[in-house]
This record gives structure tokens, sequence and C-alpha cells, in this order.
């Protein structure tokens, strides 16, 4: 049975059939068969080889979690010296994935608007991790290829769990405000190969990550000179405004503290 019906992100398909299931909606969808090219010799084919049912996480609908069954058709080529057996072109899902792209494309609006990973898993039913890498291809598609770090960046660590590791480093542009670098995991190796190839011009860095390990060995072996490197600490302004001034005078305590004596020159000098 065909619905005469169309639901976003799926304005070219076919809905054979709907179905609800302990509060899950289910489409079961497919493509009207129409000539593909050959991906290898570039002929047209209209043989189909075969069928298969892909089930596919998609976005909510009419508040309820998705799941789609899409039957896809696999083409064959036609020339004798080819024969070539391929999938039909589709807007609904890449090779190889269980979201659909509009899932995809919503996660991400959630990340790029500053959702944890936690929160953006939970809200779309989806593990930590998914939400991780999607971050990762995110984070990667925003970043243009970096041949030289500006004169002053911003080192951050964040928890990933990306090819294996747990943590990942975050090189920016504090100046600019935007990211420069998502390197794949937080070593002091991986850090230093990446400054000595693209960080000549630096010479500040701000930093929040293992200052007394990290980083501060890392400079010691002048990559950065340490006097360059400001650390920061995080404070909290509760009860403001009223304590916002008593606050803050004890977190320039705190920070003063806690710095070196060649690194606390630097604030005291600007005075």
């Amino acid at each position: 049975m065909n619905f005469n019906m169309s639901l976003p992100g799926l304005e070219a398909f076919r809905i054979k059939k709907t179905v609800e299931n302990g509060g899950v909606f289910q489409l079961h969808v497919e493509l009207d068969a129409k000539p593909h090219r050959c991906p290898v010799c570039n002929v047209l084919t209209k043989k189909v080889h075969d069928y298969r049912t892909q089930k596919i996480q998609h976005s909510k609908l009419f508040v309820r979690e998705t799941l789609i069954f899409y039957r896809t058709r696999r083409y064959k080529c036609e020339q004798p010296n080819c024969e070539k057996r391929f999938y039909e072109n589709n807007s609904l899902v890449e090779r190889y994935q269980r979201q659909s792209k509009e899932l995809k494309q919503a996660i991400a609006l959630e990340l790029i608007h500053g959702k944890n990973f936690k929160s953006v898993a939970s809200r779309f039913n989806i593990s930590s991790t998914t939400v991780m890498r999607r971050f990762d291809e995110v984070g990667s598609s925003f970043l243009k290829e970096t041949k030289e770090l500006p004169s002053v960046i911003a080192i951050d660590e964040y928890k990933g769990d990306s090819d294996g590791e747990k943590y990942q480093t975050i090189i920016a542009d504090p100046v600019d405000r935007k990211p420069l670098e998502i390197l794949p995991d937080r070593k002091k190796e991986t850090v230093e190969t990446y400054l000595k190839e693209h960080g000549q011009r630096v010479e500040v860095v701000v930093m929040d990550m293992s200052p007394a390990t990290l980083i501060r060995s890392l400079m010691n072996e002048f990559v950065i000179p340490i006097e360059n490197v400001v650390p920061h600490n995080h404070w909290s302004g509760k009860n403001c405004p009223k304590n916002l001034l008593y606050q803050f005078g004890r977190f320039q305590d705190q920070f003063m503290d806690s710095t070196p004596p060649d690194i606390k020159s630097i604030y005291t000098n600007r005075k």
C-alpha cells in the first residue's frame, strides 16, 4: 500500500508502510527505479541485481523516535567486460552509515550551539560515542588546513574517545575566536610535533590543561618559552552581582598564588 504523504528528508521516497511499535514510529520506504550510471565504466543501466533493507535511525517524527526501513536496490552494469554491482543513489543516508543525513545534521546543530555530549545523546536516543564521532566530523569539516599558527594560540583538551583515545586536544585562535586544529590525543609528543611544524610564529599560549606536566615539559624543551605560557583557573561568581567584586578579588589572589614568579612578573609589570 502506498501512502500519499511527504515527510521532511523523505520527499523523494515512496512510503510503503507505517507502523508504531512500542512508541517508535517505523517507516518502510523505497525509491522509484530509474537508470543509473555505472561508477566504473560510466554506462547507464536499468538492470536491478537485488534488494536489501537497511535500518536507519532518523530524526523524530510526530514527537516519536523514528526508524526507517529503506529497501534499497543494487544495480548491475550490463557491459560484459564490467558487470559492476552498485547501490542506487539516495538522499537519505550515506554509505555504511546507520543514521540519516537529517539526523546527523540535527546532532551537528545541537553541538554547534554548545550542548554537551551526554544531553545530545539522550535527546536523540543514541550513544555518547556516536555523538563524539559526529563532533569530530563537524569540527574537521569547519577547520581549514593550518600551515602556520598565529602569534597567540589557546590549547585545551576535551573528552572525545576518538580512535581509541579518551581525550583529544583542540588548538584555537583566542583573538579571532575560531578553532584551528583538533589533534587526535593529548600526548606531549603529538602536541610537540604539531607545534614544531606549525608554531614558528607562536609567542603566547593560553591553556587550561595539565600545566605541570604536558605544557611545562613541552615548553622547557624550548618549543615556546615558558614565560609566554599563560595559565588560567576556573572561578565561580556565585551570588552575583552582590559578591562579584569579592569573588573576583579572591580569583586574582588564587591566580597569583599559583603562578610561577617568572610568569607573575608579566602581570605585575603591566600595572
